[in-house]
């Protein structure tokens, strides 16, 4: 299987040269989904490629760290991350499947979610990489939207329907295929996970572009094709007929918009031409922008609404009460099933999952990780970018799931535009940059 192969070729290549293999693993990841597992046995916990490949060069990082280029400034998130750890740590002892069958998950999303971000701070050179993570992503992801274009075209994903029969236990395989409903019609998400997802991905690396060429001055190499793969993603955005990503969008692009910047006036004018150009392909997704602010139109397009997350919200509450210090930790809902997790329906917010899973010390935690993702550590670099971007996360995981959503590809870009900004050059002086 071609997933496999590359993954143990990115395997032998980091023993010979471990930063280039990271910064390709960075690049694999776009399209490594969760099917993709080494052990898939029933009754085993899952080894997911992901997690094996994080885990790997977690590994290789302690053992080569002496001889390393690493970064010596203090990580942003250190503190809210370690108390994160701390929450889930506490959810998994006292889990309601019991420490052993929670434990897999609760080290699985260290590694995912944190250890990787960590793993980039300490890695990622913006001078020495970012012309390679500019080059490949946008190779990558121009990919990514032709295919999501194909599947448009036609109708249906041959890949994500392959990658769901590969997993090994299909009792236990994330089917990433779902029937369009009438109102909403089918639903593009190309290579990844979801639609939402999938939407969000695209605005993810649209805003980390234009960012660059507006705001940062970035000057590309063959700036033409990078600024039009990040622009193939705009269609596919739509094509996702999906709110999240929409609302999405319309946050972080804020972190552009600076009228005594030239450059956003030619900003302005692509993105006139080019919805003169796609109006007729764009037209069929109207409602599903209007219905972000018309009840009516939301009641027409279908999907989640106000009423439904009202009843989440009230089952989770409900739930929390079962546990309410802590949670009732990963895995809960494979083993409770009642019409209190029935009514939780894809938690459709961040909190839900957080109420249930993390209790009052995970809402405590994450309540502590806001603070610093949306105010001390825009604040502390001064970045406007660095607080559109990460506004733009909590609001729409606040309000709806962002299954599909590459959270590593969402701290990537953070990680480089704080290393872009004027303060942590300043603090590069201060710490030093040097090896150990």
């Amino acid at each position: 299987m071609i997933f496999t192969l590359i993954g143990i070729i990115l395997i032998i290549y980091s023993f010979k040269n471990f930063k280039r293999a990271f910064l390709w693993l960075l690049v694999f990841k776009l399209f490594l989904v969760t099917n993709i597992t080494i052990i898939a046995i029933p009754g085993i916990p899952l080894l997911k490629w992901n997690m094996f490949l994080i885990a790997i060069f977690f590994l290789q990082y302690l053992q080569k760290r002496k001889k390393l280029q690493v970064e010596n400034t203090p990580f942003p998130y250190e503190k809210p991350f370690k108390v994160l750890i701390l929450s889930w740590f506490s959810s998994t002892v006292f889990a309601y499947i019991g420490f052993v069958g929670a434990v897999s998950q609760f080290v699985g999303t260290v590694f995912e979610e944190l250890v990787i971000v960590w793993l980039m701070w300490k890695l990622i050179d913006v001078k020495k990489d970012l012309p390679f993570i500019i080059k490949w992503f946008s190779i990558a992801f121009f990919c990514i939207s032709l295919y999501g274009f194909y599947e448009h075209q036609i109708q249906a994903n041959p890949l994500v329907e392959y990658e769901a029969t590969i997993i090994g236990d299909e009792e236990r395989a994330v089917v990433f295929t779902y029937d369009a409903d009438i109102e909403r019609g089918y639903r593009v998400q190309s290579v990844f996970e979801h639609a939402i997802g999938a939407g969000i991905n695209w605005c993810l690396y649209l805003i980390f572009i234009f960012s660059l060429w507006i705001t940062y001055r970035y000057q590309f190499n063959r700036r033409v094709f990078v600024l039009a793969s990040a622009l193939l993603g705009v269609p596919c955005l739509f094509f996702t007929n999906s709110r999240g990503p929409i609302l999405f969008l319309m946050i972080a692009i804020l972190s552009v918009i600076n009228l005594r910047n030239k450059k956003v006036y030619e900003f302005l004018v692509i993105c006139l031409i080019g919805f003169v150009v796609l109006s007729p392909y764009l037209a069929d997704y109207a409602m599903n922008i209007i219905s972000i602010f018309d009840t009516k139109a939301q009641q027409q397009v279908g999907g989640s609404n106000a009423e439904m997350r009202i009843e989440q919200l009230v089952a989770a509450v409900t739930l929390m009460q079962e546990a309410p210090l802590f949670g009732l930790g990963f895995k809960f809902m494979t083993e409770m099933n009642n019409a209190l997790t029935a009514a939780l329906l894809g938690l459709e917010s961040m909190w839900f999952r957080i109420l249930t899973q993390f209790g009052l010390f995970g809402i405590i935690a994450n309540f502590y990780y806001a603070y610093y993702a949306l105010w001390k550590i825009p604040r502390y670099y001064q970045s406007k970018t660095v607080f559109f971007v990460s506004v733009a996360y909590w609001i729409v995981a606040s309000l709806t799931s962002v299954p599909g959503m590459l959270m590593y590809v969402y701290y990537l870009f953070i990680i480089i535009f704080i290393k872009l900004s004027l303060q942590y050059n300043k603090e590069r002086i201060i710490y030093g940059h040097k090896q150990y």
